[in-house]
């Protein structure tokens, strides 16, 4: 394994997310922003980052799988890899905010089946058994098993997604996440994301310029305005609805976003990071640019793990009421994160980053080459 300076800063945001988690263990909810008005925070939000990258990631990869879109096939085994990643970056740190792993015994001892949250576990560990298993396939090329299981595997991964959109949409007193339109809209921010690190791995896959190399990238450029197009009509409707409907609970988190305490995480960090920059760096190319395109991915990246803070924050930031007072002053509910939130997100992102450069002595791995014919591991230059 060759040791580079990449290496060594995942190494950093590793060991910087074991030092959150610890944290957290030692002090429990005290080291965390969480509060009882706002219970869920900024590492819910990761742990949806980290899967929508990897269900987004899954999808995009059945493009070439599947549908046989010969643009796709050239890196699709990076993403099914990273898809991979990704996953375990999530469970990583859903598994530290639960705060006792001991739970998952009552949790399996005592199932309800009515809840969404308990179908997640088995839902995202057959996704997990799936996409490990398409993978072995890809890597080894056994092209008849390959088309069958990624059907398959893209099926668990929109049945994961509707699950979590499930999860979200049934809660009632949550307005601003209530409602039937909760499922497609993790469906569709998935595959945004999915597409995001998509661009970015073609970039890294893209500084030889080969034909293949190219045609990758300008399918890339023409999924990534399409979905922020979609993207673009979806917060056009949600604003519009919320603000002419004005559904109590719902109006007033949109204001939180819009004009509130979330307004510039909402227009600075989600809006203009995910979509706005990325769309201009994108169109503003002269010619097809891998650089450009993974910059436009980078950019987009983080905006969508904003976005999904937000998403997370806002439907908790009205206070809950059972009767809204019209006279009433608009009030919200105060949230903070903490350096231990901070280094567990860091630390999911040097799990993938990790994982990635190592990517080379997996695959030997799995196709099982002889110790005299492993050369070099995870000799990754970025």
């Amino acid at each position: 394994m060759k040791i580079n300076k990449w290496t060594i800063l995942s190494a950093a945001f590793i060991l910087f997310g074991l030092a959150g988690a610890a944290n957290i263990f030692i002090h429990g909810e005290h080291a965390m922003g969480t509060t009882n008005k706002i219970p869920w925070g900024i590492l819910i939000a990761g742990y949806e980052y980290f899967v929508g990258i990897s269900t987004g990631l899954l999808l995009v990869a059945a493009l070439g799988y599947v549908f046989h879109v010969k643009a796709i096939i050239p890196i699709g085994k990076s993403l099914l890899m990273f898809a991979i990643f990704s996953l375990i970056s999530g469970f990583a740190i859903l598994l530290v905010e639960l705060g006792n792993p001991l739970n998952f015994i009552h949790y399996f001892l005592t199932p309800n089946f009515t809840s969404p949250i308990w179908w997640m576990a088995p839902l995202y560990g057959i996704y997990l058994m799936l996409l490990v298993t398409l993978t072995v396939f890809v890597v080894r090329e056994n092209e008849s098993l390959i088309r069958p299981l990624a059907i398959m595997t893209a099926i668990s991964a929109l049945v994961a997604l509707i699950c979590i959109g499930f999860l979200f949409g049934f809660i009632i007193a949550r307005p601003y996440w209530n409602g039937p339109i909760s499922p497609l809209y993790f469906i569709l921010t998935s595959v945004f994301s999915g597409i995001a690190m998509a661009s970015v791995i073609a970039y890294l896959h893209g500084r030889k310029k080969t034909r293949k190399n190219l045609e990758t990238v300008k399918f890339l450029r023409t999924l990534s305005l399409s979905m922020m197009g979609v993207m673009v009509v979806i917060y056009i409707g949600k604003t519009f609805v919320g603000l002419y409907g004005q559904v109590p609970g719902k109006y007033e988190s949109l204001l939180a976003l819009l004009t509130g305490p979330l307004s510039f995480n909402y227009w600075v960090l989600e809006i203009s990071l995910a979509i706005v920059i990325p769309f201009v760096l994108i169109v503003s190319a002269h010619k097809l640019s891998a650089i450009k395109l993974g910059l436009a991915g980078l950019l987009s990246l983080t905006g969508i793990f904003f976005m999904r803070f937000n998403m997370v924050i806002a439907g908790q930031i009205t206070p809950l009421k059972v009767v809204k007072n019209p006279a009433e002053e608009t009030v919200f509910n105060l949230f903070s994160v903490t350096w231990s939130e901070w280094a567990l997100i860091m630390g999911g992102i040097g799990i993938m980053a990790m994982l990635y450069l190592q990517r080379e002595l997996l695959e030997r791995i799995i196709k099982h080459k002889p110790a005299t014919e492993l050369k070099r591991h995870g000799d990754v230059t970025l």
